[in-house]
This record gives C-alpha cells, structure tokens and sequence, in this order.
C-alpha cells in the first residue's frame, strides 16, 4: 500500500475493511453499522489529518465491536438506559483492546482517537453526577493511553467533593474488569455491578453495604478471586449531602436521550455529511441488471475487428519485471556456482535484467445510463472487442456497467479471472454515476497484484457529477492507475479527460482511435492532473 491510497478516504475504507473481514460501504449522509456491514457517509477523496483519523478510528470501532461484541445476547438481556450506557464504555475498551492485539495498526489509530478526544477537560453536564461517568470513562481509557491519568485524578477530586468514598467503592469493581473481562456478557456484569453501587448509595447516603451480585456474577467472582467483592477489604463509607444525592438518583434513573453520547455515537456524528455538501463522494454498491447475449452477428462482427488487435495490444501494454537470471561479477550468489570459485572466476552471481512481460490489469467500465439507449449495443460490442482482445494476450480484464438497477450502483459483466463470455448486451436506463462507479473499480484495482492498472471508460461522456468524477480521476493517477475515455458518438468525454480520450461514432472505427489513444499515453506519459 503506497502513502497515497492510505491518504484516499474511500480506498483506505475499503483497504481497512477487508483488513478486519467486515463490509464497508459508502453513501449517504449518515454513518452506521448493521452487525454486518460498516455504513460510512459520503467522503471527501481527501481530508485533513483530523478527518482521516477520525474515520479511521470509526471504521476500527465499528469493525472491532462487528468482530467480538455478542449483539444477540445483548438484545435478549433486560438492561436500564444507564447499564447499557456503562455497558458501552466498558465493552468500547474491551473490544478496541482485542481487536488491537490481532492488528497493532488499529491499536496506534485508537491511542490516537483518546488522545484527540479526551486530552481536553470534559465537556459541562446537565448534572454534577455525570462526573461520575466521566471518570468511568477516562479511566478505563487510561489503561491504554496513560497520559490521561492527571485528568482522572482531577475528575475523581471532583467526586470526593460529591460522594466522598464513592471512586472507593467503585475502584475494585474496575481493578477486576481489567484483570478478568472474558465478553460481552461480562461487560455487563460490571456494568450492572456499578450500577448497583450508584443505586445503593443514592437510596441510603451513609451507605456500607455491598449490592450482592447475581448468582452468575458471583460464581465469575469466585473463579477469579472474587476479584469484584474484594470480601476481605471493608467497604469505604459514602456520604453526600441531599443535593447530591439527588443528582445521583437523577443519574441512576436518567433515559437514554439524557445520558451523554458515548464514543460511537460521538464519531458518527463528526464524520456525518450535510446532505447539501459538496466536494463529496460516495462508492457505488453491486446490483443487477438486465443482460442478454450478443447476437451471432454481434459476434461474426467482432471477431473480424478482434482479429488485427492482439498483435498490437501486446506491444503495446507490456509491463517491466525483473527476473534473477544472468551470472555476473555482482547481486546476489548463486549457491550452484560456487564451485567456480576454486578456478578464479568471479562470476558467481546472479544479478537482475529487464524483460518485458505482460503484467497488465485493465478494467472496463461501461456507462449503461438512459442517455446510452441508442448507443448501447455499440457500447457493448466495444467493450467486448477490448476485453476479447486483451485476454487472448494474458491480460486481466474486467468489465463493469453502471448504473445497475439502483442509481448508485455497478453490474458487473466480467470479473478479473473469468473466462469472456457474450452477455453483455445490458438494458439501458438510470442516471450517470460515473464518480461512485469510479470509486468502486479503484477499490478492485487497488486489490490486484498486477503492475500496471489501467481504466478504460465508455460513456457518452455526461456524469451526473463532473467535479467528483474528476477527483475520482486525480485519485486513480495518484496511485499509478491510469484512465483512458472513450466516447461514444459524444465529445463530451473530452471534458472529464482532455488529452485521454477518443470519440468514435462506428465500432469500425475503434481500432484505430484505442490505439492513438493507448500510444500517445504510451509516449508521452499520463494525462496531467
């Protein structure tokens, strides 16, 4: 992965999830997750370092709570707004912490995000007992960033001012969740067990008495410990004046709607886009479409124009690899010419030459928009003639058509790897998303071991969105791929791709135009940004 792709929102999106084995998908103006799938708003192609690591550290939380949150036993389990919220806060830690044992890369984007997000005094509450969350919070974050504990130290002073002996009573409960927190489950046994900590102390002031736990919590204590009774140690006495009190039962039975954001909630909201916001971007998701086969005639046409463009494709998209094969004085030895040692000869080493290999990834993506309708036959037969072609050399060919049957959508007519076949006659109709097209074929591209990467656009040259098509286009020659349009019987593609693209109005005429196109590239180097 080069600097560039991880700088590009959309292809850092895409890289991260596969990385973690959960879906991405961006569009919209809202992040979310399903328990499946990662939901990111529309993006900017680039951002701010603040912007990138803000999406970064949503895409690591959301993929670690998809990885090891147990969301059914979750949904099954009677919890109280404020137990799920401290819930929250404990698995939000235990998660991130597994997910950064698997992939040390998210453990950085993590100390990252807790430093940016509380390395700040706390944001005022409605209630002097919110503090008390506060300090839950930066406490267990202090585990992992310990530069976090002054600012613990000051939020709990704030407490013994409040409930003097009430961080006491909660410390062990703490101390034994970092010690032993085996799931989710458990989570929410510590949660709970705070929570009957607050409710105890908000029912009697001058309170010594312990909140028994659940029979399962209890049994959990005794196989470790009693980590959380901590039997042998006398409870610390907790006393507050009625005010405080007060506030503590407001705490203890406040409502979801008045409990602060927790973490997730706090980055959906930062990295959530105005629906009115430009210089956005979305990734088109697959869908279907229609398709048939071309005709016999279709076919009898285009082998005849296939026949004269293997020859001349393969002079032309040739990669360089460089193969260890030739003996010389330098590089790097050959244990089976050692022996020539023993007679003087020096040349026991193999050193590198250039050969000129095939090494070539082309992606076609074909624009099956309502403005293609009386194009479209043409457009497919082009797309086959190419990806025929290509493929007869060693090329690895994909053709996509967009949109497919929802607007920001592709239907892929053939994958990298598959055999060419002739469905590719597809319906025309929708709109011209050429951007989140665009973005999706990047995302394949960047996937590929191939050392050259090329895109090849049929359209008639119309996206529905030429500032983002054009970021989409400046991010693809960032990253070493190239893109080529070719337009058909519209001139329009000019303006998205001035000096790499053709329009030809008769699949005669495509030879000839593909290979002025591929050959000025060829010599005088990618179309400038």
């Amino acid at each position: 992965m080069t600097q560039e792709i991880l700088q590009c929102l959309p292809l850092l999106a895409d890289i991260l999830g596969r990385a973690y084995g959960v879906a991405v998908e961006i569009g919209g103006t809202e992040a979310f997750t399903t328990g499946r799938v990662i939901r990111l708003p529309s993006l900017p192609a680039a951002s701010d370092p603040t912007f990138l690591g803000l999406v970064r550290g949503y895409i690591d939380h959301e993929a670690a709570h998809i990885r090891h949150t147990d969301f059914e036993a979750m949904t099954k389990a009677a919890v109280t707004p404020l137990e799920k919220h401290i819930w929250n806060i404990f698995e939000d830690w235990r998660v991130e912490a597994r997910l950064a044992e698997i992939f040390p890369g998210s453990g950085q984007n993590f100390h990252w995000l807790i430093r940016h997000l509380f390395q700040q005094p706390p944001a005022e509450t409605r209630s002097s007992a919110y503090v008390i969350l506060d300090w839950l919070l930066l406490t267990v974050r202090s585990w992992s960033v310990p530069e976090l504990a002054p600012q613990c130290q000051e939020v709990a002073g704030r407490i013994d001012r409040l409930w003097p002996g009430l961080h006491l009573r909660l410390e062990p409960i703490l101390a034994a969740m970092q010690d032993h927190c085996p799931g989710s489950m458990a989570c929410l046994d510590y949660a709970r067990h705070v929570v009957r900590t607050l409710s105890s102390i908000s029912t009697d002031p001058v309170s010594r008495r312990r909140s028994a736990p659940p029979s399962a919590t209890r049994k959990r204590e005794e196989d470790h410990g009693d980590a959380m009774g901590q039997r042998d140690m006398p409870a610390a006495e907790v006393c507050a004046s009625p005010a405080a009190i007060t506030d503590l039962q407001s705490l203890v039975s406040a409502t979801a709607t008045e409990l602060p954001e927790d973490l997730g909630q706090f980055l959906k909201r930062s990295i959530a886009s105005e629906p009115t916001q430009l210089g956005r971007t979305a990734v088109a998701a697959i869908s279907t479409k229609p398709v048939s086969p071309l005709s016999q005639q279709d076919l009898l046409e285009i082998e005849r124009v296939t026949a004269g463009m293997r020859a001349r494709l393969q002079g032309l998209l040739q990669a360089t690899r460089l193969i260890q094969r030739r003996p010389s004085r330098r590089g790097k030895i050959d244990p089976r010419r050692l022996h020539a040692v023993t007679i003087g000869s020096q040349r026991v080493f193999l050193t590198s030459e250039p050969k000129p290999a095939i090494n070539t990834a082309v992606h076609i993506l074909l624009d099956s928009s309502s403005s293609m309708r009386t194009r479209i036959r043409l457009a497919s037969q082009c797309c086959h003639v190419v990806a025929q072609a290509l493929s007869q050399i060693g090329i690895s060919v994909g053709v996509t058509a967009f949109p497919g049957e929802r607007h920001a959508s592709v239907a892929p007519l053939l994958r990298h790897g598959d055999r060419v076949h002739s469905d590719f006659l597809i319906d025309a109709g929708g709109g011209t998303p050429l951007s989140e097209a665009g973005w999706w074929v990047l995302q394949q591209l960047a996937r590929l071991p191939e050392a050259r990467k090329i895109v090849l656009i049929v359209t008639d040259g119309c996206p529905d969105n030429v500032t983002t098509t054009s970021e989409a286009i400046r991010a693809a020659e960032a990253i070493g791929i190239e893109v080529y349009g070719l337009g058909i019987d519209a001139p329009q593609i000019a303006q998205i791709l001035p000096s790499s693209s053709k329009n030809i109005y008769s699949l005669q005429q495509l030879p000839s135009a593909l290979f002025a196109m591929l050959q000025h590239a060829l010599l005088h180097g990618r179309r400038a940004a």
